[in-house]
């Protein structure tokens, strides 16, 4: 055996141990990153589903608005024609109107709730995610720990044998 072999065994070795347990912080580190990518889309996620409501709402007073309109204007075109607006035929379409403008603003808001809870479900499971992520960086660096510390017994195997 060379008078270099025990120290080459020595530096392979740190090297190796070295490397096994930088390779787990690295992975680590990437699953963090990872984590945190997760965790941020789940807060956009939530700040969207917040933003679908409000917008919703804004709809909702927009859409009345203009039925109100669309309401006083047939109730001018009747009255332009010489028919009562609040009585028979007039007042039936009327209270028709008004029902289907009650069914479309609660459509609107039952849609809007359903896309809601569709994103805050995508925001579940990107905080889901995210914990696996964590969790896959803890285990690449025990294994790179556990990859280190074998290194080390099998250069001291090694030396020993020497």
């Amino acid at each position: 055996m060379g008078q270099f072999a025990v120290p080459l065994l020595i530096a392979s070795t740190a090297v190796s141990a070295i490397g096994a347990v930088q390779a787990g912080k690295d992975q680590k580190r990437a699953y963090e990153y990872n984590a945190k990518v997760n965790e941020r889309n789940a807060e956009a996620n939530e700040q969207a589903a917040k933003q679908l409501i409000l917008q919703n709402e804004v709809d909702v007073v927009s859409f009345r608005n203009d039925f109100d309109d669309l309401q006083a204007a047939s109730s001018q075109a009747f009255r332009y024609n010489g028919w009562i607006a609040d009585t028979g035929t007039p007042l039936k379409l009327a209270l028709a109107n008004a029902q289907e403008a009650d069914e479309e603003v609660a459509t609107m808001r039952y849609n809007a709730k359903v896309g809601k809870q569709e994103l805050e479900e995508q925001g579940l499971q990107q905080r889901m995610q995210a914990n696996l992520n964590r969790m896959y960086g803890r285990n690449a660096a025990r294994a790179g720990r556990t990859k280190a510390f074998g290194s080390l017994l099998s250069g001291g195997y090694q030396y020993a044998t020497l």
